[in-house]
C-alpha cells in the first residue's frame, strides 16, 4: 500500500462521522433542489394577502423583500426555508450536545435525520412555510437563555415569535418554566419581549402598506380563522388539522430532542414525525372530491 494511500484511509477512519454528516447534507440539498419548481396549488392563499390571512405582518414583510431579488419571490422564500433547515439542524444537534467524543455516531444519524425528515422537507420546501426560521431563532433563544443570556436571548425571539405568532405564548411559558433564581427579573424580559413584539408587528404592517393595528389583528388571525378562506372556523376537526399545522414543525423537532436526550420513546417521536407528515401531506395533496 502506498504511503498517501495510507494516509488517506487514515484520514478517512479518523473524519468518518464528518464525511458522513457532509454527504447527507449533500444528499438532502439535492432533494430541495429537485423540488424548489414544484408548489402546492393552494400555496397561493398563503401569499396573497387576503382578508383575514393568518400570516403576520412580519412575514408578509419577508415576502415584499424578496420582490427585490433578481429570483422567484416563492423560490426565494423555499430558499430560505431551505437554509434555515441546515441552521436548524446544526442548533438542534447543539442542543442535544452532539459535539461529545461518546456520541458522534448516534449525534451523526440524528443530524442527517433533522435534514431529511418528511416534516421538515414537506414543511420548507415544498410549501414554501418558513418555520425553520422561526423554530432556529427560537431555539437559539432558548440555548442563550439556558446560558443566563438573557437579554441576547429575547431580542433573538422576537422575530421569530413575530414570524409565527403561534409561538408567542409557548415563549412566554418557557421563560416562566426556567426562570428560577432569577428573583422575578423574569417579568422584565417578558415585558421587553411583549413590547418587541408589539413593535415589530405594527411597524412591519406600517412597511408593507397597512395600518399599525393590521399588524397586531396578524398576530391572532391563526387561532381562529381558516387560512384558505379568511372565514371562522366551522369545522372543528379542521380546526384541530390546522393546529397541528401551525405547532406540527415545532412539536416534531421538540420531540427529536427529547428522543435523543430520552425524555421521550423513540416510538412516541416516530408517531409524532408520522402523524405530522399525515396532516401536511393531506394538506398538500388533498384528496379529489
Amino acid at each position: 500500500m502506498l504511503k498517501i494511500e495510507k494516509k488517506l484511509l487514515l484520514w478517512t477512519e479518523k473524519h468518518m462521522f464528518l464525511l458522513m454528516a457532509v454527504l447527507g447534507a449533500a444528499v438532502a440539498l439535492y432533494l430541495r433542489r429537485t423540488a424548489i419548481w414544484w408548489s402546492s396549488p393552494e400555496v397561493v392563499y398563503y401569499f396573497d394577502g387576503h382578508g383575514n390571512n393568518i400570516q403576520s405582518s412580519f412575514y408578509f414583510l419577508v415576502i415584499q423583500l424578496f420582490q427585490h431579488l433578481p429570483i422567484l419571490p416563492l423560490h426565494g422564500i423555499k430558499w430560505l426555508a431551505g437554509l434555515a433547515d441546515y441552521v436548524a439542524a446544526v442548533l438542534c444537534f447543539v442542543a442535544v450536545r452532539g459535539y461529545k467524543e461518546q456520541c458522534k455516531l448516534k449525534s451523526t444519524f440524528y443530524f442527517i435525520g433533522c435534514l431529511l425528515s418528511p416534516v421538515v422537507f414537506l414543511r420548507g420546501i415544498c410549501w414554501a412555510q418558513i418555520d425553520s426560521v422561526a423554530f432556529s431563532l427560537l431555539l437559539g433563544a432558548y440555548l442563550l437563555w439556558k446560558k443566563e443570556k438573557y437579554m441576547g436571548a429575547v431580542l433573538l425571539a422576537i422575530p421569530g415569535a413575530v414570524l409565527y405568532p403561534c409561538f408567542f405564548p409557548v415563549v412566554l411559558f418557557l421563560m416562566w418554566h426556567h426562570s428560577r433564581g432569577m428573583e422575578g427579573k423574569v417579568w422584565i424580559y417578558a415585558g421587553v419581549f411583549a413590547a418587541g413584539c408589539y413593535i415589530l408587528s405594527g411597524a412591519s404592517s406600517v412597511l408593507t402598506g397597512q395600518p399599525w393595528g393590521d399588524g397586531i389583528l396578524s398576530c391572532i388571525r391563526w387561532t381562529s380563522y381558516d387560512p384558505y378562506t379568511g372565514e371562522l372556523y366551522r369545522d372543528p376537526l379542521l380546526w384541530v388539522k390546522q393546529m397541528v399545522n401551525l405547532f406540527g414543525y415545532g412539536a416534531a423537532m421538540v420531540s427529536g430532542i427529547a428522543a435523543y436526550r430520552h425524555k421521550l420513546s423513540y416510538k412516541n417521536a416516530l408517531l409524532i414525525q408520522l402523524a405530522v407528515s399525515l396532516v401536511y401531506g393531506s394538506l398538500l395533496f388533498p384528496l379529489a372530491g
